[in-house]
């Protein structure tokens, strides 16, 4: 069965010339024949010879010089037979052409076709008697011919026509991506992609018509026939962490100038977790490369990271821990700001915990990643790897991190575990009684005071003496007890001074220390009433109230022997008695200062400011009975003021034998002083002689 000459010769809507196009095609699957007897595309150019013109004449020589379309359009007309059918406007260009002698009627045609391409015209079949002359970009739409065979075994030449490729193997999608940059911008139109199909439809001149199925012709092939698989049993590494530092190496972007490095088209390697194996699939060429690297990284190393016990001598490992968790959090914070947050790319994390109980974390540990993201940035900087922790019941710290964090831990561990400088602050409290003209305990014992410091006195009062001044009273000072320079009366008298505490307490660097001279006393601090058979019950809520003098000392100990004091005081005394819910309770009178003082060890310290002012009323009775004694009797008023003077020497300490001998020597003055002695130079293994 013949079917009718398959050759467009109308304008035709794009839907409708792509229907024709799928029509073809499928009446080429229909009927085999259909391609060969309709004669789509024959092996000259479409500008060929009637019948009664043979292709083989001979029609040369031909010389045309900057001949116009016109002249050009004249001699295909008479080589072909045909009658040409041309627009009134097409591409005002000059024509060039120089034939042989020997050159055919079919190769002169080819020549004029192509020459007309090259200058923006195409010729197009219309039946048998007629050829249609359009500019190229008119002719894309003019229902070019549809070739179903191969574009290869056809002459090279500007003819429009279309081509399907149906793709076997290559995706369809890719190929028209690729093959658009290829095609003629004024003479093709866009390739259209038949996804169902996988096939692509291409409309451009035979030439590039050509170069394309060429070059699909490469690709349009199965890639296994290049795929070697080989498969890697690691011995020591984890599959998962090859694969992740494979990738690193081999799939990441280059960093530096020039061409990154790239594996064969088709090169994959995964990894296997059940039998820990690396399948590795690619070219063969590769497999001695990937042996060599793979067998390098499944080597034998010590665990990324260890753990140690760093055991403390003076400092408090909570203290230490939390210390060098803010140290290693902040620094992690400082690395991820300045490298544009590349350790939270890589999944590392911190959060501090103080420690609170017997192993409690005082630095949770970094999240390690599978892809060995604790490498360092640096030789002193700790890796995401990092753990601290406190130890409270052996004091010490649990470490755990690479080779370099320990070793950087052991150097912050052993600078900060020091014996802290020590104090011993020796205090007098002394109360002075006010005289009218006085204006304070200071000013009463005739102390020379400048900058809180006790630089002279020369002065005589009731309960005391103080004597010298200047640098003769600061050599009297030196080494000798502190009441001794005073030399306050120590037993509680009517006079006007009198001593009422005289401690000495012992601290160390920045660690507060108490002072408390006083009472406990009860004190009612709530009352509630509950119903009973015999009325309203009341039951009382009693607490100790410490009622005394407290004083407080925050030292801060330079490297020069200097010692700076935060000094709290505060004086709580009971100033008469009040009656609440029925039960007497102390009327609590309260005095504090709070001071921030400088001295150098050695150097006497003088606080006061803390004054009251009582008044006491005082009766003559005459005869027996009260009101009439009273009244027949005289009475007197009077006002006392009182203020507290604190006297404070510091001694920093320096762990050698000289900072006993003020102490010693404060022992040897008491009655006890021999027994004391021999007691401490006892030693510890022989028995105390009695």
């Amino acid at each position: 069965m013949l079917l009718p000459k398959f050759i467009f010769t109308s304008r035709f809507h794009s839907k409708k010339f792509l229907n024709v196009l799928i029509i073809g095609a499928l009446a080429t699957a229909v009927f085999p024949g259909f391609a060969a007897e309709t004669n789509v595309v024959s092996g000259v150019a479409v500008a060929t010879p009637v019948p009664t013109l043979s292709p083989n004449d001979k029609v040369g020589p031909v010389s045309l010089r900057d001949d116009t379309v016109a002249q050009v359009l004249d001699i295909l007309q008479k080589w072909t037979g045909k009658t040409v059918l041309r627009p009134q406007a097409l591409p005002p260009n000059l024509y060039t052409l120089n034939l042989p002698v020997g050159a055919t009627r079919a190769e002169a045609l080819l020549a004029i076709e192509t020459l007309l391409n090259l200058n923006g015209v195409a010729v197009i079949q219309q039946g048998d008697r007629f050829l249609k002359v359009v500019p190229n970009n008119v002719a894309k739409s003019e229902s070019p011919s549809l070739i179903m065979e191969s574009t290869l075994n056809l002459p090279s030449s500007g003819r429009v026509a279309s081509k399907i490729f149906v793709l076997k193997h290559a995706n369809g999608q890719e190929v028209v991506a690729q093959i658009a940059s290829m095609l003629n911008a004024t003479l093709a139109t866009p390739p259209v992609y038949f996804g169902r199909n996988n096939a692509i439809l291409v409309t451009d001149s035979i030439m590039n018509l050509q170069k394309i199925e060429t070059l699909l012709n490469q690709l349009d092939r199965p890639q296994l026939d290049v795929v070697a698989t080989k498969m890697y049993s690691l011995k020591h590494a984890i599959a998962t962490d090859i694969v992740n530092k494979l990738t690193t190496l081999l799939r990441s972007p280059a960093q530096t100038a020039g061409a990154p490095f790239r594996l064969s088209t088709g090169t994959s390697f995964t990894a296997d977790e059940r039998t820990n194996r690396i399948i590795l699939f690619g070219s063969a060429d590769q497999h001695t490369f990937f042996d060599n690297l793979i067998e390098t990284l499944d080597a034998t190393a010590d665990p990324n990271t260890m753990t140690d016990v760093i055991f403390l001598r003076h400092a408090n490992a909570t203290e230490v821990a939390t210390l060098l968790t803010q140290l290693i959090t902040g620094q992690t914070k400082a690395t991820t700001t300045a490298t544009g947050g590349r350790a939270a790319a890589t999944g590392t994390n911190r959060n501090s915990t103080p420690a609170t109980n017997n192993a409690a974390p005082a630095a949770a540990s970094a999240n390690a990643s599978a892809n060995a993201s604790a490498t360092q940035n640096g030789a002193d900087e700790f890796s995401s790897m990092t753990t601290v922790l406190a130890d409270i019941r052996s004091n010490s710290i649990v470490v755990s991190g690479t080779k370099d964090d320990l070793r950087l831990l052991r150097q912050l561990i052993d600078k900060v575990d020091v014996v802290l400088p020590q104090v011993r602050v020796e205090v007098v409290i002394a109360e002075v009684t006010l005289k009218d003209e006085d204006t304070s305990g200071i000013n009463a014992l005739g102390l020379d005071v400048s900058s809180g410091k006790l630089i002279g006195v020369s002065s005589t009062f009731g309960g005391g003496t103080l004597a010298g001044n200047g640098s003769a009273f600061a050599t009297l000072a030196a080494g000798n007890d502190l009441t001794g320079i005073i030399a306050l009366s120590t037993t509680p008298t009517k006079t006007d001074t009198r001593i009422l505490s005289v401690p000495t307490i012992t601290t160390t660097h920045n660690k507060e220390a108490t002072i408390f001279v006083g009472e406990s006393r009860p004190v009612i601090t709530g009352t509630q009433s509950t119903a009973g058979t015999s009325g309203l019950v009341s039951s009382s809520t009693v607490s100790q109230r410490d009622i005394g003098i407290q004083l407080k000392v925050l030292p801060l100990i330079g490297k020069d022997g200097s010692v700076q004091m935060q000094v709290t005081q505060q004086v709580e005394d009971i100033l008469g008695q009040v009656t609440l819910d029925g039960n007497l309770q102390p009327i609590i009178g309260r005095r504090s200062t709070d001071s921030f003082v400088s001295a150098k060890s050695g150097e006497i310290i003088v606080l006061g400011g803390l004054q009251r002012t009582q008044s006491l009323n005082d009766a003559n009775r005459l005869g027996p009975i009260p009101f009439i004694g009273d009244w027949l009797g005289s009475s007197t008023k009077s006002t006392t003021r009182t203020e507290l003077v604190i006297f404070m020497r510091p001694y920093v300490l320096n762990n050698s034998a000289v900072d006993n001998l003020n102490a010693i020597s404060r022992i040897n003055a008491t009655a006890i002083g021999e027994e004391v002695n021999k007691t401490l130079k006892q030693s510890p293994a022989e028995p105390v002689n009695k």
